[in-house]
């Protein structure tokens, strides 16, 4: 613009990071085969609320993601999970509460080759919506009945539902709402909207959302049912199991044990168990304090100032946010290996022999406390938990009127500034005053005498007489 050429930014894009990670590692800057089937779990990872930056999202979000974590790491260990036909690819979503922006970037890079799987490689979909507010344990899978008209997606969703029943425990009842119901919002109907796939939305509600506080201030640990003994101490809470960490826990091992075996693994699954302590951790740490020691011990030495009391779960605009680099962290801690490499061969895996890192993360963590002493243990922690871009396809292709993705921005705002002035005394006004007045009254004085003293005191000689003849 030729009078204005530095315009002023007046908003932002919402944007952050995806998390995801394979049971499998995968290379990263490769391409899947594109025979290869893989069965994709995923979740969401973000909340919201009508106050800026305060988004708890205990049921929204945070509930659904601690299950998918202690799934990811049931997995991980579980007796022959290597060695299955199909791989398994873990999805934490971010900005999925703003129209999807998430899981619309993923299919997005997907159609554009930008990102190691294709849509066509997609052989089954599971996704957990709000499942921390089970009534009577009861969990629902829903489908979409659109695509279940297609005779091929069908039998494979009626094949995923014989899993999960097949999966489920004691402690979950698996139901199924009416086949004509559509979907829950759930990110799985963006990939739908692309291509047909087999796939699954477990959640605690057959219609309506079990959650009073859906998107509220009040979507905290309170709203999920945790709770605690009196007189524990912050690293006895991080420790004490609560009954919500093991209702989840038992959704996580539902989920492993389905994984395990859409993969492709045979006999019996009773032996795959999600661990109730790593749930109680996770829900402490991202509910009430990510300051705690477990945390610390799994972040980089430089990411110290992420941790916290009331952690946020807000999207926002600057990015990877507090959530994204901690669940980056947490994921790498539970599905990655521990190696005995230097410092620097970690921060630079490139220069050692074997590493791999195009299909491995290397993390230079700063481990567990030694003892009761403040010095802790580092290490290199190697995992494929990994980052790809959350920001809505519209802001890469300039499509500010996009109807097919979403434009959601925050508004840029300047420091608001105040003057505070403190209000006087009565008996300090009234001297105030008081003095001025005095002060106006000398000066009238002294105006009038020099005036009437000026040729005297200036030397001014004063006016001639009138002559007279």
């Amino acid at each position: 613009n030729f009078f204005f050429p530095f315009p002023e930014i007046v908003c932002d894009p919402l944007l952050d990071y995806n998390i995801w990670s394979s049971l499998k590692p995968i290379n990263a800057s490769g391409k899947v085969d594109p025979e290869e089937r893989l069965i994709l779990a995923v979740t969401r990872v973000d909340s919201h609320s009508f106050f800026w930056n305060v988004a708890p999202g205990a049921e929204a979000a945070v509930g659904s993601f601690v299950s998918l974590l202690a799934a990811a790491q049931a997995l991980q260990v579980a007796p022959g999970a290597q060695g299955l036909p199909k791989n398994v690819l873990f999805i934490f979503f971010q900005g999925e509460t703003f129209d999807y922006i998430g899981s619309s970037r993923l299919v997005f890079d997907m159609e554009q080759e930008k990102f190691p799987l294709r849509l066509e490689n997609i052989g089954a979909f599971l996704e957990l919506g709000q499942v921390s507010l089970r009534n009577n344990s009861v969990l629902w899978m829903h489908t979409d009945p659109i695509s279940r008209r297609n005779e091929s997606v069908d039998s494979q969703v009626q094949h995923l539902l014989a899993v999960l029943r097949a999966s489920s425990s004691s402690g979950i009842s698996l139901q199924e709402p009416e086949h004509s119901q559509p979907l829950p919002p759930s990110s799985f109907q963006r990939f739908l909207r692309s291509r047909n796939i087999p796939g699954v939305v477990l959640s605690d509600h057959q219609v309506e959302f079990q959650n009073r506080y859906y998107q509220s201030i009040y979507d905290t640990a309170e709203n999920i049912g945790m709770s605690y003994p009196e007189g524990l101490s912050p690293e006895e809470r991080l420790e004490f199991v609560t009954d919500t960490a093991k209702a989840l826990t038992e959704v996580g091992t539902l989920l492993a044990r389905a994984l395990f075996t859409l993969a492709g693994g045979t006999g019996s699954t009773e032996s795959i168990q999600a661990d109730n302590k790593t749930v109680t951790r996770l829900l402490y740490g991202f509910l009430l304090n990510s300051n705690n020691s477990w945390f610390q011990s799994v972040i980089k030495p430089d990411q110290k100032g992420i941790l916290g009391p009331f952690p946020q779960h807000y999207v926002a605009v600057s990015s990877p946010t507090n959530t994204t680099q901690l669940l980056q962290a947490v994921l790498a801690n539970l599905t990655g290996s521990r190696l005995n490499l230097s410092r620097e061969q970690c921060q630079d895996p490139g220069k050692t022999p074997g590493m791999q890192p195009e299909l491995f993360e290397y993390r230079w963590v700063q481990g567990a406390r030694a003892g009761n002493s403040s010095a802790r243990l580092p290490g290199c922690v190697r995992s494929g938990a990994r980052l790809s871009p959350a920001l809505s396809p519209a802001f890469e292709l300039r499509r500010w009127d996009s109807r097919e993705f979403s434009t959601w921005t925050e508004s840029r705002w300047k420091d608001i500034r105040a003057r505070i002035f403190l209000v006087a005394s009565r008996e300090l006004e009234l001297l105030t005053l008081s003095l001025g007045v005095l002060v106006l009254l000398l000066s009238l004085l002294c105006t009038f005498l020099i005036n009437a003293k000026a040729s005297l005191l200036f030397g001014i000689p004063a006016p001639p007489s009138p002559s007279g003849y």
